[in-house]
């Protein structure tokens, strides 16, 4: 299923089981729709280390390595860049991404989202702590990253939550290249996969998780105001 579908079907689950579940405590990351996600309704356990289809995942991030060109390495390391420049750096949209310099405002915006869909990403991972592919036993894999000791866990790829946000408020504000946006959400994802980073079950996951921060976003008043006053300066920005 694509992003497109599975963003519909989740905007509408979402948009009923988020809201009404919302604890009253909310976190200090941008706008005060974002609060602590219910995770555990949100999100299913990720498989165990062991588990079969941890294998076959782990089976499909060799094939990604066995089959990544010189080029594709490259773009999947860019992409570690979790800024909406970078998001945008790309020629199937076909956006001046050169103009955003003139836009302070707009990566500003962009910039607190990504924080605020991190903080609750971060939560998910501390909650599920998977291990990382390239940290299980024998795994054979050579990821497109500098190793840490101190490596965030596994599910759910942060940058898959931050590229689905990122794509699903985008969208909104140039709409007439939004099947390009969504396109790149797709490619986004599938960097953190050519990277052996992240196995597919993070960022499906990931995705699920930036649907429910970009839905609950949408219902605070502050986030909308913000986002209207943002769409006008980088439609000007890049020359829309």
């Amino acid at each position: 299923m694509s992003i497109i579908a599975r963003t519909r079907i989740i905007g509408v689950i979402v948009s009923f089981l988020v809201l009404a579940v919302l604890p009253a405590s909310v976190q200090d990351v941008g706008w005060t729709g974002i609060a602590d996600l219910p995770i555990s309704a949100l999100l299913l356990p990720p498989p165990c280390d062991k588990c079969a289809e941890t294998k076959a995942e782990l089976d499909e991030l060799r094939d990604w390595q066995r089959s990544r060109t010189p080029e594709l390495a490259t773009h999947a390391q860019a992409d570690h860049e979790k800024t909406l420049a970078r998001f945008l750096d790309d020629p199937g949209i076909g956006l001046p991404t050169s103009q955003l310099q003139s836009c302070p405002q707009c990566t500003d915006f962009f910039a607190r989202l990504g924080r605020s869909v991190e903080a609750v990403n971060t939560v998910a991972k501390n909650k599920f702590r998977r291990t990382r592919p390239y940290k299980l036993p024998h795994n054979g894999l050579n990821p497109l990253k500098q190793m840490k000791a101190d490596d965030s866990f596994s599910y759910p790829s942060g940058h898959a939550a931050f590229a689905t946000v990122v794509g699903i408020v985008l969208a909104q504000m140039v709409p007439e290249k939004r099947a390009e946006i969504f396109k790149r959400v797709e490619d986004f994802c599938r960097s953190r996969l050519i990277a052996g980073v992240h196995f597919r079950s993070d960022v499906y996951a990931g995705q699920i998780l930036g649907s429910a921060v970009a839905v609950s976003l949408f219902r605070d008043e502050g986030f909308i105001r913000d986002f209207e006053a943002t769409k006008v300066l980088l439609r000007k920005a890049l020359g829309l």
